[in-house]
């Protein structure tokens, strides 16, 4: 297990650039954010760097797991999600994550070889579990000597599939990924930690939190209210009790791809400041002007509150994969779990009317996030082609 040093700069150590093929999914939007900070950081460290980012399971795999996208939006809707949480459980485990991968991989393999070839990448890097021994196996296949590069985008929980021993190099977000990564076999040798892979511009805004709130119009206290890509956890409960409570501070809400609650929400009547958003390409700017954070527990999305030093609220979480990151939270002081939408308003209160509480949690927060990880896994993917070629 090696951390690196913090680079002095960006640009500190720019090498030749390789072309490097991520292997995504788009269940949920972390998996692709992972690969687009990367590349930024990438384009940094290597100008001339190519880069292109596949939806593995779409393009390669046989139906129905090429529907992936679509199923992982059903099966996240209440009442649903029992589904995922059980086969969660049945599969987490080293040697049962390696059996399924094993028998499911003629359904995907031929044709992840095929695009491995016509990529010619001289680095592929995973960031999405379900494609983790896969792509290993077609790389080794396809792209004799290309080394192969797992980027884990789950903080704590994470399913035993992240976390294959014969990767050349696993970038991890978290100490505790570290042990899940360790107690599943992977060399310690073969592990970095990273930090969750954040782009860039996250970091780079925090600085501008007064010239953003001016150019926002933001002139009081702001909660910020996120519910991921596509707007899941029943945002509208808990924008409108945060409105019935009349709490003092505007509260912005950001519904992502969910274009049917950002209309329901935005034809209704507020008594306090609420504006209302769809999907926005600044979120890194609103987190970055903003005092509280109300979110579902996705990694990206926490760990960019924490970069922006936000105290957190979590109000839903994916079974399984997510479980870990409200401990993570809250074990470090750095916000609190809030599950019923009645019970919000005090829990937001709290922090705009305690500036001590509130700077303990920003700190808290700050001290779980590596402002410069994409950079930092950026150095592991060039460090790896380098050595290959």
């Amino acid at each position: 297990m090696t951390e690196p040093a913090a680079p002095s700069a960006p640009d500190a150590a720019r090498v030749a650039a390789p072309r490097v093929l991520f292997l995504i999914s788009d269940t949920g939007g972390g998996h692709r954010a992972a690969a687009v900070a990367i590349a930024a950081a990438l384009a940094d460290l290597a100008p001339g760097v190519a880069c292109s980012t596949q939806d593995a399971l779409v393009r390669c795999a046989r139906w129905p797991v090429n529907r992936a996208p679509d199923m992982y939006r059903w099966g996240m809707k209440p009442g649903r999600r029992w589904i995922w949480g059980t086969s969660f459980v049945l599969l987490d485990g080293p040697a049962r994550a390696r059996f399924f991968a094993h028998v499911n991989y003629g359904g995907i393999g031929p044709k992840l070889e095929a695009l491995i070839r016509e990529e010619r990448p001289d680095v592929v890097v995973s960031t999405h579990p379900l494609l983790t021994h896969a792509a290993e196996r077609a790389t080794r296949r396809a792209a004799p000597g290309r080394p192969f590069v797992v980027v884990v985008t789950d903080l704590v929980t994470g399913h035993a599939s992240w976390y294959l021993p014969e990767a050349d190099r696993l970038c991890l977000p978290t100490p505790q990924a570290l042990e899940r990564a360790a107690a599943c076999g992977v060399p310690r040798e073969r592990m970095i930690l990273t930090g969750q892979p954040v782009h860039p511009k996250c970091a780079a805004a925090v600085p501008e939190r007064d010239a953003l709130r001016r150019r926002f119009g933001w002139d009081g206290p702001t909660v910020l209210v996120v519910g991921g890509g596509d707007g899941m956890g029943n945002l509208g409960a808990r924008v409108r009790a945060l409105a019935a409570a009349r709490i003092p501070a505007r509260v912005v809400v950001v519904c992502g791809r969910n274009e049917a609650l950002r209309a329901e929400l935005a034809a209704e009547s507020w008594p306090i400041p609420v504006e209302i958003h769809g999907f926005v390409s600044n979120l890194h700017e609103m987190n970055a002007a903003a005092d509280v954070l109300v979110t579902k527990g996705g990694p990206g999305s926490v760990i960019e509150g924490c970069v922006a030093g936000l105290p957190i609220l979590i109000y839903d979480y994916i079974p399984g994969q997510e479980v870990g990151n409200v401990r993570l939270i809250e074990d470090a002081g750095a916000g609190r779990y809030v599950p019923k939408p009645e019970d919000l308003p005090a829990a937001v209160r709290a922090y705009l009317d305690d500036p001590a509480l509130r700077a303990a949690a920003a700190a808290a927060g700050r001290a779980l996030a590596f402002p410069d990880s994409a950079h930092r896994i950026a150095r592991e993917v060039l460090a790896t082609s380098s050595a290959a070629r």
